[in-house]
């Protein structure tokens, strides 16, 4: 199963699922010309870097590249959890999380966080592998975080995996597509579990704690 994370967009998407998702929602698509420049420029040609040398997604932690052995297609995508956190501030100031946001939920809700902006950027890559020429017809698309282990070396935690195919991509509306919609575009979509279980137990400490500051706001669905 799928999870997303709608606590903490940013403001313009609202506070309920109607206006979440209804006509005045934030487009995904706006996150994604900030995070993913060139997904709106003409089309490169397979296999192109998705992140053109210092975009703002490298400079909050993103990292992103396309494997295409034996013919196969993968983006493998990944979060630095350290410079994620430390950027949460200018994320915040460019609308992509809530000014709600203090710095105690931040350091204790990382998962969900990084699940957010996952959601946010996915349909980025995808729009941006699917319209290079020559992009194949079926791309896998992989998250994962590092963070130091006990050593101070990196580890790689693994998030979720999914699949894309082109004809998917070409149906979709891209002007108009909402955050969370990407999620019913995807086939073969892998949970890690251990991550699963985070991302739940912190959606549940963040409802909790705008609930105790007496924050209005609904539960994700």
């Amino acid at each position: 199963m799928r999870i997303c994370s709608f606590l903490f967009p940013s403001e313009h998407s609202g506070t309920s699922p109607a206006a979440r998702f209804g006509g005045t929602a934030r487009m995904a698509m706006m996150a994604t010309a900030m995070l993913v420049p060139g997904v709106v420029a003409h089309a490169a040609t397979y296999p192109a870097a998705l992140l053109p040398p210092n975009s703002t997604a490298q400079a909050w932690g993103v990292s992103a590249r396309i494997d295409h052995a034996a013919h196969d297609c993968t983006v493998h995508a990944t979060i630095d959890q350290a410079r994620f956190t430390t950027q949460m501030p200018q994320m915040i100031a460019a609308g992509i999380f809530s000014a709600r946001l203090t710095p105690d939920l931040i350091r204790s809700t990382p998962h969900y966080l990084m699940n957010t902006l996952q959601t946010d950027i996915s349909p980025g890559f995808v729009h941006a592998l699917f319209t290079q020429t020559g992009a194949p017809a079926r791309c896998r698309f992989t998250w994962d975080y590092v963070a130091p282990g006990p050593s101070g070396a990196l580890i790689s935690h693994p998030m979720l995996s999914f699949d894309v195919t082109r004809a998917t991509h070409d149906r979709i509306d891209w002007p108009h597509l909402k955050f969370g919609d990407m999620a019913d575009h995807e086939d073969a979509v892998s949970v890690d579990r251990i991550f699963d279980a985070q991302v739940n137990q912190e959606t549940l400490d963040i409802t909790m704690a705008l609930a105790h500051d007496g924050t209005d706001t609904d539960a994700p669905p």
